[in-house]
This record gives structure tokens, sequence and C-alpha cells, in this order.
């Protein structure tokens, strides 16, 4: 028996997914509301799970920004899984890094009567991450793996070298997945089974805002070889790039569906249409997603940021956003306020000025270096804001890899 999708007779008894991950609804860039550009993206997303018919929707982590999302990005979410209801499309949502599990979780016992399935956090229990579905003659299981924090992964022991304890999250890492794919072949046998989860895999690449996930993550160099051959798919969150992993084609990254920093502007955004036909993965297949808004790096004197911003076509659907870098030779009274009057100067212009940033290349004092004269905060990584620390305090560099290997592990325990 067959069924059409989008003109194509294709077997009746099959099933079609939709992955994609790391969504950060309440993103900010900046001073700006990415609101508008996840709005037309769960628009669009409707549409291909209508129009491809798509049986099965997998979001792989960090739905949200922040741990505690505004009401905004919440009502968002909600009005996406309102829409998603009468599509005959079961959706499986797992907690990133970035999420709370406990907002994730809360409604989940109402959602799961909705074709809803939320797994917030990890339990320690497997079997509560194995959920089975059945569509079109095709029983499916999915391994709804969430972001596995370092509590559930090991226990902190009193005097546990660095290296052990990173050895320890990596076996935890391993272990997990091993005894979900025991289950699953254990008591499913001959049925595809799908796994999900948040984390970095060593050799993923990275864009440049994500640095310090490749830098705590590398250390626990956790490889697509450590998941086990029982699943038929990996369906990954947490990189934004996305991206095949090790040798084989069955462990990807979705990554994210808008540009999240201006490091991400020239990303492929999409997301993966997986089909199983008669109990086997057949294809593998990326959707590109429309580019609803723009990201702009122009650099250059201020002289020549001052042209190229003057000769800027708008594009997308939303005002482009634009990252300014001027560099100049020397430091001078007036390359400073003309460099401040630069955004005043296109405030009506159909683009959006993001962040500006003054370089010198010689301050008067003579210093060789590149000199930044509006570095703020928010524009350095936690590595960054300690690195400089650690230079403020002139610690001995043979303390420095030490300290920074401790402070990345304290990040994570409070971060995560």
């Amino acid at each position: 028996m067959l069924r059409s999708v989008n003109g194509k007779r294709v077997v009746a008894n099959s099933v079609r997914i939709l992955h994609t991950a790391d969504w950060h609804l309440g993103k900010r860039l900046y001073r700006h509301e990415l609101l508008s550009d996840h709005e037309l993206f769960l628009d669009w997303l409707i549409d291909t799970v209508e129009q491809r018919q798509i049986d099965v929707l997998l979001v792989a982590g960090d739905v949200f920004d922040t741990t505690n999302p505004n009401d905004g990005s919440m009502q968002l979410y909600y009005q996406f899984l309102t829409r998603m209801m009468p599509l005959n499309c079961q959706v499986i949502i797992t907690g990133g890094n970035h999420d709370s599990s406990s907002k994730l979780n809360a409604p989940r016992d109402l959602l799961r009567h909705l074709n809803i399935h939320v797994v917030g956090c990890t339990n320690g229990d497997c079997l509560q991450e194995v959920i089975r579905l059945h569509h079109n003659s095709t029983d499916l299981i999915i391994g709804a793996v969430p972001f596995l924090r370092d509590g559930d992964l090991r226990r902190s022991i009193s005097g546990q070298a660095y290296d052990e304890r990173i050895d320890a999250i990596r076996m935890g890492i391993r272990n997990h997945y091993g005894k979900l794919a025991d289950h699953c072949n254990e008591l499913y046998k001959d049925v595809p089974v799908l796994a999900m989860g948040h984390l970095y895999v060593h050799g993923a690449s990275v864009s440049e805002s994500e640095r310090e996930i490749h830098s705590v993550g590398g250390q626990a160099a956790f490889t697509s070889e450590h998941f086990p051959a029982g699943f038929d798919y990996v369906a990954l969150g947490h990189i934004h790039v996305p991206q095949r992993i090790g040798s084989g084609d069955s462990i990807r990254y979705s990554g994210s569906p808008i540009p999240l920093s201006f490091g991400e502007r020239d990303n492929q955004h999409q997301v993966l249409e997986v089909l199983i036909e008669d109990g086997a993965l057949t294809s593998i297949a990326p959707i590109l997603i429309p580019r609803f808004r723009n990201l702009r790096q122009v650099t250059g004197t201020l002289d020549d940021v001052r042209e190229k911003l003057m000769t800027l076509e708008p594009t997308g659907s939303l005002p482009m956003l634009v990252e300014i870098l001027v560099e100049e030779e020397r430091e001078s009274l007036a390359t400073r306020i003309h460099f401040e009057q630069l955004p005043r100067d296109f405030t009506d212009a159909p683009f959006r000025i993001a962040k500006t940033r003054l370089t010198f290349r010689n301050k008067l004092q003579g210093l060789d270096s590149l000199y930044a004269i509006d570095t703020q905060l928010q524009d350095l990584s936690y590595l960054d804001v300690f690195d400089r620390r650690l230079d403020a305090s002139d610690v001995d560099e043979s303390l420095r890899d030490t300290l920074i290997n401790t402070y990345k592990e304290l990040y994570q325990l409070v971060e995560h």
C-alpha cells in the first residue's frame, strides 16, 4: 500500500521523522530580541510537518535559551505545541543544558495524552527514556536521552584528580547509552531504535560562539564509536553547526534553525528528515530552512565601514543585523568621536547595528598589539574572563593549566 507525500508515492508502512534541536527560544543577540525569527521558523516548521506528512518530530535539547525563559518565549512554545496537535505527529522533546528540566517536565503528564513526550532530565533509569511509537503499521523505539549533567554521571570523590573525574564523566555517558541500547534490544527485538542526545561528540565542528563547548566537551573525548551499534540513527543537539559525525551517516547534528551569533551567519540551517521503511533506515535528507534574517559583519577602517554601510542592501523578511568592526592604525580623539557617531548616522537605515567595536594597532603609548576600546563583559566568554583574571594576578605558568581545568569543572557544576 502506498501514500503520497509532495506528489511522490511512498511505502505505507513507513515512518517519516524530522530532527531538529537548539531552538534557544528567548535568545537575544546583544540587545536585539530574536522572537520574530523564532516565530517565522516555527510557522515554517508547522508547514513542513504538514506538507511532508511527518509522523515524528524530535527536538534534541535547548528548546529555550535560559533556565528562566520569558513569557514571550513560553507562549511561543505552547502555541507551537497546540498547533502540532491536529497534525497527527508525535513530538518528542528532550532537555538541553540551557533548559530548566523542571519547567519542561511540569506539564509532561498532560502533554503525553496529546502525543507530546517530554524528557527534561534523567532519573538514572534508562527505561524512563524509552518511548515506543506505532505509526503506519510500523513500530519504532526512541531513546530520548536529555543532556546528562555531571551529577547524573558520577559521584564526586574527595581528592579525585581532574583527569580521573573527566574519565568518570566519559564512562558515565558510555554506560548510559550502553544500558539504553541493551534495554531496547532486549525488550524490542527487530524494531528500529533511534537515540537522542545533547552533548559534544569529539571531532564535531563548532562555531566561534561555541568555543567553550569544544574546550570543555573535548576534555571528555566522547567519540562517535562510543555510541552502541544497536542505534539505527542518533539525533544530536548541542552543536549549532549541522554535520554528520564519524565515518558513518547515521549520527547527526541538525544544528540550530536560525543564526544565534555572528559566528553562525554563514551556516546552512536545516532540519533532517529521516525515513524508516519496512523496519529499516532508508534515507536521511536535509531540508534547508529559509533565512528570515541575515547577519552581516562589516570590517575595515572607519571610512571603509561607512562606505560599505551606505551601499548595504537589505535582504530577508526581517531587518538585517550588522556587526561593525573598525580597525585604525593609531588612537585619536577624533576617531573615537566619529566612531561613536556612526550608529546614530544610520538610525533610519534598513538594517540594525547590533554591535560596534573599535581597535587600534598602536596606542599612543606605543603598544604593538591590538587594543579594543569597547570590550564589554558580554563580548567575553567565561574562559576569556578567567584568562584575564589570571593575567592580572601574574599566576605562575606551571599552575595555569591546573587552574583553568578546575575552573572549567566548577563552571560546568554551576551552569549545568
